[in-house]
């Protein structure tokens, strides 16, 4: 299963997860969870770092909440700012990716939400790595 594809399994568990209605040992392709490094990887790091990636998100919204962006938007957003933190792959990959997610499964122009938000992060990540406040 190549890289894409395991991205968008571990954005189905995610979903599957929010608001904790379903157990991670209930949710569909567990048994890829199980079987792929990267899935466990990504999907453990936003169980574990939930709390601080869903601020991460509300630090990059404008005239929104968490709560009221669409349940799609909001579990691209987790899967894919997970990924920025916790993952392998460049930023610019993981962008695409959850642009791809959001054309595939959300709204007409979800996409353009998503690549705003994840662009806010990354450009304010890289200034507080640089150094700068």
């Amino acid at each position: 299963m190549n890289r894409h594809e395991q991205r968008k399994k571990i954005f189905q568990i995610i979903f599957q997860q929010d608001h904790g209605l379903v157990a991670l040992e209930e949710t569909a392709f567990y048994d890829l969870y199980r079987e792929y490094d990267y899935i466990s990887r990504i999907v453990d790091y936003y169980g574990g770092n939930s709390e601080s990636v869903d601020g991460d998100i509300r630090n990059h919204l404008t005239n929104y909440t968490l709560e009221r962006i669409p349940k799609v938007e909001r579990n691209i957003l987790r899967t894919a700012i997970s990924e920025l933190l916790h993952g392998d792959s460049p930023q610019r990959v993981v962008i695409n990716e959850a642009i791809l997610l959001a054309k595939l499964y959300g709204e007409k122009d979800s996409f353009r939400f998503v690549n705003g938000v994840l662009k806010n992060f990354i450009t304010e990540t890289d200034k507080q790595q640089d150094g700068e406040q």
